[in-house]
């Protein structure tokens, strides 16, 4: 009986070593079937990050620039390019790059972005695109008009991201700033 025995012992313990070597490999293909989808999901959540750095920072230049615009009626140096200027040095990462254009799309900052200014009179005018326009055509001045400023952009997700074997690419991620305010 004590043969047995061992020979019982002998073989569990063959069994156990064979065991704890299958351990680590499928600890391996557990790790390779998992890893991409971490790794998608940090990807995506470091991009989410991103574009809602981008846009924080386009909505505070936004604001900024319509403060700058506010001031319009009283500073006659203020205009749209000025305006314009504040407003991509104030969105800064978003907009670092972009040129003083008004109204057509451009290519800077990871993106592609388009600016406009609108300024609107209190009742019933006509309103204007730019601020000079406003000054040459109203005859009371522009004060009281309601100036927005808005941009709008499409920002690549992580610099156009492709995977060649599964054909997965990632798209843009929209980001708008807009801010109103009344010229004083």
């Amino acid at each position: 009986m004590p043969r047995v025995s061992e020979a019982r012992a002998r073989k569990k313990a063959a069994a156990a070593a064979v065991a704890s070597r299958k351990r680590p490999a499928q600890a391996l293909v557990e790790l390779a079937l998992l890893l991409p989808v971490l790794l998608i999901m940090l990807l995506g959540m470091i991009d989410l990050g991103r574009g809602l750095v981008f846009g924080v920072s386009v909505q505070q230049g936004a604001r900024e620039a319509a403060r700058i615009g506010a001031a319009a009626a009283l500073d006659t140096t203020v205009t749209d390019a000025v305006v314009l200027q504040r407003f991509i040095a104030a969105s800064a990462p978003a907009l670092v790059g972009c040129g003083p254009t008004l109204d057509s799309a451009q290519q800077c900052g990871g993106g592609t972005w388009t600016f406009s200014i609108k300024l609107t009179p209190p009742a019933g005018s006509p309103s204007y695109s730019s601020i000079a326009a406003a000054r040459a055509n109203a005859s009371q001045g522009i004060a009281g008009w309601r100036l927005e400023v808005t941009s709008r952009g499409s920002v690549s997700l992580l610099g156009g991201f492709q995977t060649g074997a599964a054909g997965l690419t990632l798209g843009q991620i929209s980001v708008q700033g807009d801010a109103v305010m009344v010229v004083l």
